[in-house]
């Protein structure tokens, strides 16, 4: 007994007919044998207001990725990840972007809104790409642009080889922005553990060469060369001072700092300077390598450390109606005290 039609039954045939003829003339389109899966990860701190050859690091870097992911076949995927963005603090690494197939004009727009300040969490960065950007199943390259090295007290070597140890299929290619020698060597370290390179930028030309390596295979790199230094002259360095909390009448800063000693002294003291930027005159001459005298200061504080290198931070208070500038000093306090090197001096940026 049927229930349709003759009508009914010819429609029914020609709508399966069609349906057949639809999958079949319908491309299928499969994954690209060479879809990669790519994850950016920006250094939006303070120091990326800086400028080399003119141009400001951070608009450097957004001009290169901009380019690259511009030119991104479809089916890649893309996410991207960033630290400061006007964000205080250690606590500033965000997920911008999820690694999503497609999504480089997404990160390209995402770009756009990020505006560097802040401080350099390298490691909790490299934690939270493990966490959610990283398989086990596909590899991903990693592009880690940069101009500074780990100012939050974190491990990036000890999060890196976690995410190894995990089976997280990845490999960290590090462009570092105008960096010191012993930056560039921290990062190359930081570079061959997540098994890739590190490619150093100078002069806005070389970003562009160093993106040509990463994605086109075959072009021949030299990495640096690592050269441990045990006999090499003091030195302290600021790595950066940003805002730190602002109440009426007062503005508080956190600036962080490394250090190298000489052998054989373990005990340093760091000795900070603040002083006014409108004063000129100093009270008497000034000993060897010290900027001002202590009654030409407008605050000094000092830490001491132990071991021949090392990093750490001092947070003070200045009056912002003021214009300040403040330099570090680097002493040995083995035996009896003695200057050994100074810092660049730095301007406070006001909020």
């Amino acid at each position: 007994m049927s229930f349709l039609s003759s009508h009914q039954k010819s429609k029914l045939v020609f709508l399966c007919l069609f349906y057949i003829l639809y999958i079949f003339a319908t491309p299928i389109v499969p994954t690209s044998p060479n879809s990669k899966r790519y994850v950016f990860i920006l250094d939006a701190s303070g120091s990326m207001t800086e400028k080399l050859n003119g141009v400001t690091r951070m608009a450097i870097a957004k001009d290169q990725m901009i380019q690259f992911l511009s030119k991104l076949p479809k089916d890649n995927e893309v996410g991207l990840v960033a630290y400061g963005n006007r964000i205080a603090g250690c606590n500033s690494a965000r997920l911008y972007h999820p690694i999503q197939r497609g999504g480089a004009s997404a990160v390209i727009n995402k770009l756009t809104g990020i505006i560097p300040a802040g401080s350099t969490p390298i490691a909790a960065t490299i934690d939270l790409v493990g966490e959610f950007l990283l398989q086990t199943e596909n590899e991903t390259e990693i592009i880690f642009i940069s101009d500074g090295i780990e100012s939050c007290e974190g491990d990036p070597l000890h999060s890196l080889r976690i995410l190894k140890d995990k089976g997280k299929k990845f490999n960290l290619q590090i462009i570092g922005i105008d960096l010191d020698k012993r930056a560039e060597d921290d990062l190359t370290r930081l570079a061959l553990v997540g098994s890739g390179k590190y490619f150093s930028v100078k002069k806005r030309e070389d970003i562009e060469d160093a993106f040509q390596s990463i994605f086109s295979p075959g072009i021949p790199f030299v990495p640096p060369k690592i050269v441990e230094s045990e006999t090499g002259p003091a030195g302290i360095r600021i790595i950066s001072i940003l805002p730190y909390s602002s109440h009426s009448g007062s503005q508080t800063f956190i600036l962080h700092y490394e250090y190298d000693g000489i052998l054989p002294i373990t005990d340093y003291m760091v000795h900070l300077n603040v002083f006014s930027k409108k004063e000129v005159h100093l009270t008497k001459e000034l000993p060897p390598i010290r900027e001002k005298r202590i009654a030409d200061m407008g605050q000094t504080d000092v830490q001491f450390k132990e071991g021949r290198n090392g990093k750490g931070k001092l947070i003070f208070t200045v009056d912002p109606k003021s214009a300040w500038e403040t330099s570090l000093e680097l002493w040995a306090v083995d035996d009896i005290p003695k200057i050994l090197a100074k810092s660049d001096t730095k301007l406070l940026q006001r909020d």
